[in-house]
């Protein structure tokens, strides 16, 4: 067999595992999803699974660096201190992202994610926050780590619930939302 068919297959047999485990993420935690359980639902024998990976939990960490770097590149690349348009097209790139692959952060994001991985999405969004808001003098010690907290448990929490929802606002909607309620606040819609 050549090397692109087999680089090919390859590619096609870790996309098959990594969505069953999404699939099973949905109703089972982590600890309750055996090599077995994810093996039958993927069509796959154990000696495939083995072949890449050494468990479930090498699997998701697998996973979850991928996402975490994407997510730091996008993060990365754009200043977050203020309401532009620079800002919003970094979020709209985030959303897109996430977007493109929402089952896998549901599965991420929701009741059976890994707490671990939500902590260091929310670290490297938090660095990113800390180190625009430092422009921001005025802030107390205190309050700028409450207001980090309030920022990105809000936008993580927005984001998993906008993909639950099946994502029927668009990404440049939602980036446009998540902006001005992360430098606006309330004040940012008219409520009459």
């Amino acid at each position: 067999m050549n090397k692109e068919k087999s680089d090919h297959r390859v590619r096609l047999t870790k996309r098959i595992i990594r969505e069953s485990l999404v699939q099973l993420m949905k109703t089972a935690p982590i600890p309750r999803i055996s090599v077995k359980m994810l093996c039958e639902h993927a069509g796959i024998h154990r000696s495939t699974f083995y072949a890449h990976y050494t468990d479930v939990y090498d699997l998701l960490e697998q996973i979850q660096r991928e996402v975490i770097a994407e997510v730091s590149a996008h993060i990365s690349d754009s200043a977050f201190s203020e309401h532009t348009k620079l800002t919003v097209l970094a979020l709209e790139q985030i959303l897109g992202y996430a977007k493109a692959n929402a089952a896998l952060f549901e599965a991420l994001l929701g009741e059976n994610g890994d707490s671990a991985f939500q902590r260091e999405v929310m670290l490297l969004a938090q660095q990113k926050i800390v180190h625009d808001l430092q422009h921001m003098k005025h802030l107390e010690a205190g309050i700028s780590n409450y207001l980090q907290y309030f920022v990105v448990n809000g936008a993580l929490s927005v984001i998993h619930r906008w993909l639950a929802d099946g994502a029927k606002e668009s990404v440049q909607e939602m980036a446009e939302l998540c902006s001005t309620l992360l430098y606006k606040g309330l004040s940012g819609f008219s409520i009459k």
